[in-house]
Order: C-alpha cells, then structure tokens, then sequence
C-alpha cells in the first residue's frame, strides 16, 4: 500500500503495522467478544486500555480519560489519527473481521463521518487452506480452530458487504494482476517501478506434503462463494489425523510446562 501513496501508522506494538485499534476499543467500551484461536484476542479493558493509551501517546494523539472512556472519544482519536497520516492512510487488521462488535462500531463510525472522509472498505478474502496451511506451518496452529476463524470472519465479511460497502477481493487475483485492482478501482498509480506483490507463498499447502487437512462442507460451500473450487491437499488420509492430534498435544504440552515454569 506504501507503493501507492499510502500511509500506515508510525509506531505499533504488532506485526505488519496492525494497530488493532477497533478490537482495543471493543474491548475498551466492554462490547461482547469471541476469543480468537491462540490469540491475546480480546484484551481485557485493563489490557486494552493500557495498550490504547500506550499507542494514542507514542503517536501523539492525546490521551484517553481514564475509567470512563466513551463512543465519541475513541471516534475522535481515529479522526486524529487519520488526519495525521493525511491525505491517504490505511489501517489493516484481519481480527477484525471475527467479532461483529469490531464491525458495528467501525459501522458507526463510517456513517458518523462519511460527508467529511472519503472511506474506502477492502475486504481481502484468501484460500481457506492457504490461511490454515500458514498458521500451521509457522505455529502449529490447531487446523480445525483455525478454519472455524476463517469461516466465522469470511461469513461477516459477507454479512457486511452491503453496510460497510465492501470491495471483496481475492488475495491470489492481488497478486496475479500485481496492483491492476488499485489503479482500476481507486485510480492510483505506483510511486515505485520495483513494486510486486510476492507470490512465493500462494499456493504451499499444494505441494507440502506433511500437510493434510480436509475442510469443512460448510467452509468449501463458503469459500466457493469467492471462487475457490480445489481443496485437495497431497496428504490427505488417516494418518493426518493421527499425525495432526500429536501434532497439538505436544505444542499444548510445552505451553503447560512453559507456564509452570513462570508460575
């Protein structure tokens, strides 16, 4: 997104510039919230709060009021932030996505500030078994946790597409046209001639043969719903299912004895 023009927030405690700012705020104004797979998702209001006012303060954009922090606050600060990152600024987070409270409140502020900001909502959509397949390979993520995520947020997604005006694009057609998308629909031209998306990544869980998880009907029907049709992976049998519950045995087995060790 930098490649076009875009800004993204200067100083954040997570990966990737994600600043988590909607999810913080929830948690903050003590709307209800699912737990996310091996997530920290969602933060406790002392949580949420000290990391929110820990992010407001590292990019100087005020403070909030302590214990009684309101709807109209947490607009401001976000109409500060995107001021200060002015004329182009983006703000990107798959955990959004998981919990309809995230949704309802970036909702309300869309409708509160539509005449004055022109919004423009992504909603990028990937191959369920590319999503589970990297969760798996990089932290040995419980496949079947990890694709109810997937099927939970990309059912909201749907679900949103009309009230937040939802432009849904296909992370593998991103890459394949390598930013055609934000020339056509947002008529931007990239700052940089070396600008490519990476496409190393995209289809690893075809040709990783340790990996062997089947998908849900009702996640395949879902995911036909953007387009994706192959969901057979090189290992596919019994001995996955054997292989993936030794798999999350043993990384649970080290969470507990990691934990008594801080105990």
């Amino acid at each position: 997104m930098q490649d076009f023009g875009f800004k993204m927030t200067k100083k954040v405690r997570h990966h990737e510039n994600e600043t988590l700012f909607w999810a913080k705020a929830t948690s903050i104004l003590r709307l209800p919230q699912q737990k996310l797979h091996r997530s920290k998702l969602p933060y406790s209001y002392d949580k949420a709060f000290e990391s929110l006012q820990k992010f407001v303060s590292e990019n100087e954009l005020g403070n909030l009021t302590s214990g009684n922090v309101t709807r109209e606050e947490i607009f401001n600060l976000y109409s500060r932030l995107i001021q200060q990152n002015q004329p182009r600024f983006v703000e990107k987070s798959p955990h959004h996505l998981f919990n309809k409270s995230n949704l309802d409140l970036i909702s309300e502020y869309i409708s509160l500030h539509k005449n004055d900001i022109d919004f423009k909502v992504i909603g990028l959509v990937r191959h369920p078994l590319s999503v589970i397949y990297s969760g798996w390979d990089r932290w040995k993520f419980d496949c079947r946790l990890f694709e109810n995520e997937w099927y939970t947020s990309n059912q909201n997604l749907l679900h949103y597409q009309k009230e937040l005006d939802i432009e849904i694009v296909r992370y593998e057609d991103l890459v394949a046209e390598n930013g055609a998308f934000m020339q056509e629909k947002l008529n931007l031209e990239p700052v940089s001639n070396n600008f490519h998306f990476r496409s190393s990544s995209l289809y690893k869980w075809k040709t990783d043969d340790k990996f062997g998880h089947e998908l849900s009907d009702e996640t395949k029907q879902l995911a036909a719903n953007f387009g994706y049709s192959d969901f057979e992976t090189p290992y596919n049998n019994l001995s996955w299912k054997i292989k993936e519950m030794a798999t999350y045995a043993g990384v649970e087995i080290k969470r507990l004895l990691r934990s008594n060790d801080v105990a």
